[in-house]
């Protein structure tokens, strides 16, 4: 089976839904640095294994892997008194 599609959401560079779609044969990612090439990869791993570098996901959990601007938000709205909803990450193949 192939992968489709990726659709990312809050994880790293990724805040807003970012979907890539995939050819059936060869597929290249190019970009500059810092662009999230290897952030779709991290997220493909992840979402197939449950692994993040080298151990279970469950034990790597941090705000590392979470966008910084939606844990910002979060963080100001819990100080402004108005928490809103803890944020997800989403990642779908």
């Amino acid at each position: 089976m192939a992968i489709e599609k990726v659709i990312i959401q809050n994880f790293k560079k990724f805040k807003n839904p970012f979907e890539i779609k995939f050819n059936e044969n060869i597929n290249l990612l190019v970009g500059d640095n810092e662009s999230g090439k290897s952030t779709i990869l991290e997220a493909i791993h992840v979402a197939l294994t449950g692994i993040y570098a080298g151990r279970s996901i469950r034990n790597q959990l941090s705000a590392y892997l979470f966008n910084r601007e939606v844990v910002e938000e979060y963080l100001a709205s819990v100080e402004a008194g108005h928490p809103t909803a803890p944020p997800e990450i989403m990642i779908e193949l």
